[in-house]
């Protein structure tokens, strides 16, 4: 079972942050003001399917990485501890595709925010359980960092939608006048913290994937 384990995990790395690229590609191309502000909008809006991916990744990266670290003998948790993680993250992934496949904005808005909320909640818990782990347990080391990895993971994707807001309605106010220099300039502007935030995610699952890889 631990090669089971251990494989989902992996796919779900690659799901991550493979289909994220391809996101924060969409994101510089839709800056492209020699492009039509259709093309603009179609290349948003395919970054943002794409978006769904990693999403869906990270909400089975924490049971699928209990199972493997049970599994293994390196974590002591219960079968139905087990259990309610990932029940917990069925239920945020029903959450996350009901958003997605809805054609209603208030339920898009209402999912996007639960998302948000479920986001900041992981990032304290999984910190917290990091600092736990590495301070009053004996579980291995590596294995605590890199839970304390995941948690930052968690802390930059709270931070990423909260600054990705701002960027989306200028780029919604685009829509209306394409060729406004300072609007373009200002939507540039604020997709710059959202760049940094995004490659932050990525060093930490980078170094949250070395620390299980080289330990």
């Amino acid at each position: 079972m631990e090669s089971l384990w251990l494989y989902l995990h992996i796919l779900l790395l690659v799901f991550w942050v493979g289909t994220d690229v391809g996101v924060f590609i969409a994101a510089r191309w839709s800056e492209r003001t020699s492009l039509s502000i259709e093309t603009r909008q179609t290349v948003l809006q395919l970054g943002m399917v794409l978006d769904r991916l990693p999403r869906s990744a990270l909400t089975l990266i924490i049971p699928s990485g209990s199972q493997l670290a049970v599994a293994a003998g390196w974590l002591n948790l219960s079968d139905a501890a087990l259990g309610v993680m990932w029940l917990a993250a069925a239920v945020w992934l029903l959450i996350l595709w009901r958003g997605f496949l809805s054609t209603d904005p208030k339920v898009q808005e209402q999912s996007a925010k639960i998302n948000w909320a479920l986001n900041l909640v992981l990032a304290l818990v999984v910190s917290i359980a990091g600092v736990y782990l590495l301070t009053q347990t004996d579980t291995p080391d590596w294995l605590a960092l890199k839970v304390l990895a995941v948690g930052a993971i968690f802390c930059a994707g709270v931070l990423l939608d909260l600054l990705f807001k701002p960027a989306v309605d200028l780029f919604i106010a685009l829509g209306s006048t394409p060729e406004d220099p300072e609007l373009n300039a200002a939507y540039a502007r604020a997709l710059s913290p959202v760049y940094k935030s995004v490659l932050a995610i990525y060093a930490f699952a980078l170094i949250a994937a070395a620390l299980g890889v080289f330990k």
